[in-house]
């Protein structure tokens, strides 16, 4: 008799418990069906799509006062300088010791000097140094030493290059951005390591400017006639939210300078 009857108090009790467990489950969010369905190659092809989505360096989250703009000086008969920027300004690295690029439009007086200019967010320099410009056009690079101490990382820094006509200090010209370290990801990096040709699309499609646009021009003074490496240029300079398409590439340059 007893066991006729704890047979009965179980089967009235099997579905209470079992709508007990479906609600639970709809309060986490978590669905039976979509669990057991779910195909982990499926997950691993979504995150393949999204490395190759379209460039982006219209976010730099940089708070506050977005760009630090760019100004020209009164350097009579000067050549243009642009600095290799997005619209912002200002854009990310994973180097403590990143390099910056600028572009020369025409051929520099002899007498120039030019002063490149790395300070922290109150102003104070982390360096500083000015020397002799190398007269001839085209794209030059400025890089913070690796004997000085690296940038901290997650903290924004404002970088100069200024191009002094003559003793002159007010006969200058000069372009500025805003540059930020970031933490490299245990992502990022086994990526670079994956993958040791190109870099500089890696870097692209994490949005990391100043690392995409180094590693690409050093790429490009190697081999300054890879219709690859030009393609990838004309992504770059095209790519949402930067706005350099009218200079010219590389190659270009080269070829201008070696007829």
């Amino acid at each position: 008799m007893r066991t006729i009857l704890a047979t009965v108090i179980a089967c009235l009790l099997l579905p209470s418990v079992s709508v007990t467990a479906e609600s639970a489950n709809k309060q986490q969010g978590v669905s039976v069906s979509d669990s057991e369905q779910k195909n982990p190659q499926t997950a691993k092809n979504d995150s393949s799509n999204n490395s190759e989505e379209s460039l982006d360096f219209s976010d730099t989250g940089r708070p506050g006062q977005q760009t630090a703009g760019e100004s020209r000086g009164n350097c009579a008969n000067f050549a243009q300088i642009e600095a290799l920027l997005p619209v912002s300004k200002s854009g990310t690295t994973v180097q403590g010791h990143p390099s910056f690029w600028v572009y020369f439009s025409d051929a520099i007086p002899q007498a120039s000097q030019v002063e490149f200019i790395i300070q922290n967010e109150a102003r104070e320099d982390v360096w500083r140094v000015r020397s002799q410009l190398d007269t001839q056009p085209g794209y030059k690079k400025f890089t913070l030493p690796e004997t000085e101490a690296p940038l901290e990382i997650d903290q924004w820094y404002r970088w100069y290059v200024k191009v002094y006509c003559d003793s002159q200090v007010a006969s200058v010209q000069y372009v500025q951005g805003w540059v930020k370290r970031i933490f490299l990801t245990s992502q990022l990096d086994l990526e670079l390591k994956q993958s040791s040709h190109n870099p500089h699309i890696i870097y692209g499609n994490h949005s990391i400017w100043y690392d995409a646009i180094d590693e690409l021009l050093n790429s490009y003074q190697s081999n300054p006639t890879d219709l690859a490496l030009e393609k990838d240029w004309q992504n770059l300079v095209g790519a949402k939210g930067v706005s350099l398409q009218l200079l010219p590439s590389i190659g270009d340059s080269y070829k201008a300078d070696n007829p």
